[in-house]
Formats: structure tokens, sequence, C-alpha cells
């Protein structure tokens, strides 16, 4: 059996074409949707519509915990009371237009023994291929830089304006991420092994079900997710792997743009969160290299 854990935040409208996407799937299969404490109440509206539903269940969070925790809560969940074969992690903006995505996944699994399997996500606002997000590991030197650029970001309130401006033109953002995809020579339609996956979709196999009771990293409120899920995958020997053989449609960002009132409130929460996470990630690989050290 597969599970589909969906992380439900505000958009109760997103979350059922998300479920209805999984329940035309060929192929054993139930739903796990955890409401990230919705403040609309939206949450409790699922519970009330899948209550007669057996093979949707509702989780209710108390608080919000952000990407990782809440995902990680319905991860355990599932493999607690399930014992599934698979679990499938997917944002509630996420849509599976492909019947045999169960069957595709489960030939794939025999052929390679991934651990953790990204499919291609199509974002359909910016026509644009957002998986693999990257054909390296990012290194220590790399966050460094990256950490010190968002404490910079954080304190730059007035370019922080000006950028938001500049975001708002569509053909600007589509070509901002087309120059990033071009600049990793990522191709899509390839197949590409131990590489950082976009988070929107992910399976996990029985081969990480087994070695571990979480999914994610669970020092990460939003962001980076994935790139520390890449590190830790290939420090454990882990083997992680992108298959232009699934696709998924992805509506990005609609509940993170419901949840602020202007762009630049947004994009402010944005570019805190990703410098906590870059903290979080640059101290879990100092940590790393201390302790490698020390052995030797």
């Amino acid at each position: 059996m597969f599970c589909f854990v969906v992380l439900h935040y505000l958009v109760k409208e997103e979350t059922i074409l998300c479920v209805n996407s999984i329940l035309q799937l060929i192929g054993e299969k139930r739903i796990i949707i955890v409401d990230n404490a919705s403040p609309n109440g939206s949450g409790k509206e699922l519970e009330q519509i899948y209550s007669a539903v057996p093979s949707i269940d509702v989780i209710v969070l108390p608080e919000n915990g952000g990407f990782a925790k809440g995902n990680n809560i319905g991860y355990l969940y599932a493999k607690k009371l399930y014992n599934p074969e698979s679990i499938v992690i997917m944002n509630n903006d996420i849509q599976i237009t492909q019947q045999d995505f169960i069957l595709t996944a489960k030939e794939l699994y025999k052929a390679e023994q991934y651990a953790v399997l990204g499919p291609d996500v199509y974002a359909t606002s910016l026509n644009i291929h957002q998986s693999p997000k990257r054909l390296t590991h990012y290194t220590l030197n790399e966050i460094a830089g990256l950490l010190q650029s968002y404490e910079k970001k954080c304190s730059q309130k007035t370019l922080t304006k000006v950028k938001c401006r500049v975001k708002r033109v569509n053909v600007l953002k589509r070509f901002v991420y087309n120059q990033r995809i071009k600049k990793n020579r990522i191709d899509h339609r390839n197949t590409y092994y131990d590489v950082p996956l976009h988070g929107s979709c992910l399976v996990f196999s029985e081969a990480f079900i087994q070695q571990r009771d979480h999914a994610f990293f669970k020092g990460t409120f939003m962001y980076y997710e994935t790139e520390i899920l890449d590190y830790l995958c290939q420090k454990n020997h882990l083997k992680t792997m992108y298959t232009p053989r699934l696709q998924v449609l992805h509506h990005h960002n609609v509940s993170t743009n419901q949840s602020f009132q202007s762009d630049i409130q947004r994009t402010t929460f944005m570019n805190e969160t990703i410098r906590d996470s870059l903290a979080a990630f640059h101290a879990l690989m100092v940590k790393d290299e201390t302790e490698n050290a020390f052995l030797e």
C-alpha cells in the first residue's frame, strides 16, 4: 500500500483537488491530510468532509509546526499505523494526473532500490520544471556564504521592497527561474541520481522508511528541507533519484500567497525563514565535520 501525506494550510479547495487526483490513481492507497493549524478553520472543515471516507484520515494540529514538522507527523503516523511500502509526501497544491503513478513508482523501486524518488514537478504558473533543483550537493562553504547573504537580505528592508515590485512581473520571474535552470545544466527529460530534489512531492520507499522515523530534518520551519535531506541521504548512503517517468503539476505557492496581505510581508517572512534554515543546515554540517575530525 502507498500512503499519501498531504500537508494542508488555509486553501481547502486546493487540498480537495489534490485529494481527488490521488483517489483516481490505480493501486491500493491511503491519504493522510495534515492540517497545520489553519487559522481559518479549514482543517476542521476537511475533517467533516472526509469523515465518511474510510481511506482518508485528517489530522488537525494544535499549532503550525511548519513544513518539516507537519510532514514528519504525517509520515510517522502513516508508518506506525499502516506499515506502507511507500510514503508519498506532497504539498496540497500538487495534482497527480498520471493514473499509473503508484504502479510506475513500484516498478522503479524494483529496478533501482531508491530511498527517495522525485518526480518531474511542473509549475503551472511559471511554465517551468522544478526538479531536480541542481546536480551537485551543497558544501559547507556554500551554505556559509548563503547564510551570510540572507542575513544581509533580512537587514535590507528597502531593497526587499524594490525586489517585490520586480517579482510582480511574471515574465521576469520566469526568466530568472529559467536562467537558474540553464546555469545548472538541468534537463528534466534525463534521469539523475543523488541530487537535491524538489520538496513539493517526494516518494519515500521501504528502504528509507525502515531506517528513519522522520522524513525531514527537525531543525527547520520552512525552506531548504530537501537540500538537507540530500545531505543526510548522502551521509547515510541512501540512494535518491529523479525520474521523468513520473510527473506532477504544481500550482506554486498557493497557501503561502494566501497567508500574507502583501508581497513585502511574504518576502520578509521568506527571507527570515530561509536564513533560519540555512543557520540550522550550517550548524548541522559544522557539527558533523567536528565529529568526523574527532573520530580521525
